[in-house]
């Protein structure tokens, strides 16, 4: 008796495709590789590059950016309102790039005064 294994196909294996982050966080610019199956916060941590993070859950917002170019896919970001997801607002632990990205991390602050009004530390 002999197995077989089933061919794999083009229409049956995705591709994975390979994209350059360019990240700016308090006057620093790091950039990385990241691949269209992880996070940008994966990717960031797997570069050695120190993203604040939290929950990585899509939850906390401590991983807030904002993309200046770029888009990605967020499907868990439930601490960020579509309407900021559409001004460029991502959680990048819960972000998936469909495209380079050109983006500022450290926007926790700024997310949460767009979202809830006036932050107080």
């Amino acid at each position: 008796m002999s197995e077989t294994t089933p061919a794999t196909t083009p229409a049956t294996t995705p591709e994975l495709s390979v994209f350059q982050i360019s990240a700016s966080l308090d006057g620093t610019s790091y950039s990385f590789p990241c691949r269209s199956d992880q996070t940008v916060l994966s990717a960031a941590e797997a570069a050695g590059v120190p993203l604040p993070s939290s929950c990585c859950s899509g939850v906390c917002t401590t991983c807030a950016a904002l993309l200046r170019s770029g888009t990605v896919h967020q499907p868990d970001a439930m601490g960020v309102k579509a309407d900021l997801q559409a001004k460029g607002y991502a959680l990048l632990c819960v972000s998936y790039p469909l495209a380079d990205l050109d983006l500022v991390a450290g926007q926790e602050d700024a997310l949460y005064e767009a979202q809830f009004g006036q932050f107080q530390k």
